[in-house]
């Protein structure tokens, strides 16, 4: 009942819409992927930067140790 130029319209849209969906959904699993891939770097970097965390408080300490005797050993003469 409906002329051919809107059934041709109709079909068109639909054809678009089927593209869009495709397009969505492969975009959808690349950023899933990609969000995965982010989200375990970050366990790195947080692993990473607790290992320097501790290592700058060892060598503080040692440092703080190392100066004192130092001093210690200069107290006397100075």
């Amino acid at each position: 009942m409906n002329k051919p130029k809107v059934d041709e319209y109709r079909l068109d849209v639909v054809d678009r819409l089927a593209r869009i969906e495709s397009k969505m959904e492969a975009i959808h699993k690349e950023a899933t992927h990609t969000k995965l891939e982010i989200q375990l770097q970050n366990g790195r970097v947080r692993s990473l930067e607790g290992s320097m965390a501790s290592i700058k408080g060892v060598g503080s300490v040692v440092s703080i140790v190392f100066a004192g005797f130092i001093s210690y050993l200069f107290k006397g003469r100075i």
